[in-house]
């Protein structure tokens, strides 16, 4: 079996936005686009792929991102449930959720609001919720005394930047935790950190996404070598270590054999939809990984999963020679045209 790459968010879902590919250079992605053999697949969300690719989750969502952070210390007892700061944006009539990204908490904002939200939780409901740590400023956990069942959370990356209404938790214990988001809305625009920024005119940490509860099937996978960047996703982290998958992090190719290479830097940016982000990606993308690949490898399979189709490249050594020839006797596949072609 040829090692798979694996490239999310590099389906910008916008194939019209202004100065999207202008100026980016991408040559070895180019030549591959152009002389794979191209197989369109259904959508596949960020935790689709990795169940795909990974297996089934070996423990429930929250956990495993957990699992993922880079902290020596041992995750804290309890049962988790993600519980990440967000803001809640007025856009006509309805209110959408947004990541705040690079306009969120500073680490010091961070460090001054953790712990006097989960005193209060705690106090709050002392039988039911045992703490809250913001382990950065984007990704926080809420431990609880037993398992969130009976509700269905969405998670923030189907949440972010769609209406709050059709994203609240839902099921026979929704109510509760409902109440439970109302509450920290409440505490969260009292609470000084945001008095500060709403001074400074910022954006202010307005609630807390709970997701994570849910632990996604799929069909099994034999332990793999996995190849991905530093930067990695923590979930995609937690999730191939507890899989029983060998992991190995780099700044770049390392010139190491792999049998998936997980290189998902272009899938915050693109799920925000930050351009410039999204460019410097796929930038990085090909300088540090995708060029360092072509030498090595023989033949490779490129998947490149996104929200309205993905698409599946097989590339060979025959095929690689016949790339010039193709190009004479065909216009060529390049990002461009599978942009406009997946977002149909």
């Amino acid at each position: 079996m040829s090692p798979t790459v694996v490239l999310p968010g590099l389906l910008w879902p916008n194939a019209g936005a202004q100065g999207l590919l202008d100026g980016l250079v991408h040559p070895t992605l180019e030549r591959w686009l152009a002389a794979g053999a191209c197989r369109v697949e259904p959508p596949r969300s960020y935790r689709e792929t990795l169940a795909a690719v990974l297996g089934p989750a070996p423990a429930p969502l929250a956990e495993l991102r957990r699992r993922g952070e880079e902290q020596e210390a041992p995750p804290p007892a309890g049962f988790l449930l993600c519980a990440d700061p967000v803001t809640l944006t007025l856009a006509r009539d309805r209110i959408v959720v947004t990541e705040p990204g690079e306009a969120g908490l500073s680490p010091e904002e961070a460090a001054a609001l953790a712990p006097a939200l989960s005193a209060w939780l705690t106090q709050l409901a002392p039988d039911a919720i045992l703490g809250f740590e913001l382990v950065t400023p984007q990704r926080g956990y809420l431990r609880l005394a037993a398992p969130a069942e009976g509700v269905r959370f969405a998670p923030l990356d189907e949440a972010s930047g769609r209406s709050l209404d059709a994203l609240l938790p839902q099921g026979e214990e929704a109510r509760r935790w409902r109440r439970l988001m109302n509450e920290i809305q409440v505490w969260l625009h009292a609470h000084p950190v945001n008095a500060e920024r709403r001074r400074r005119g910022w954006p202010t940490v307005d609630s807390l996404w709970l997701w994570g509860n849910e632990r996604p099937t799929a069909n099994a996978v034999p332990p793999r070598r996995v190849l991905g960047a530093r930067t990695l996703d923590a979930l995609a982290r937690g999730w191939a270590r507890a899989a029983g998958h060998d992991l190995v992090l780099a700044e770049r190719d390392p010139g190491q054999e792999f049998d998936v290479a997980l290189l998902d830097a272009a899938e915050t940016p693109c799920r925000r939809l930050d351009l410039p982000g999204w460019r410097a990606a796929i930038a990085a993308l090909e300088r540090d990984w995708l060029s360092r690949f072509e030498a090595c490898l023989p033949r490779l399979s490129l998947w490149l999963p996104g929200d309205k189709a993905s698409l599946r490249l097989e590339l060979t050594p025959w095929r690689r020679h016949l790339a010039p020839l193709r190009r004479l006797v065909r216009r060529p596949r390049t990002l461009a045209r599978l942009l406009e072609k997946t977002a149909r």
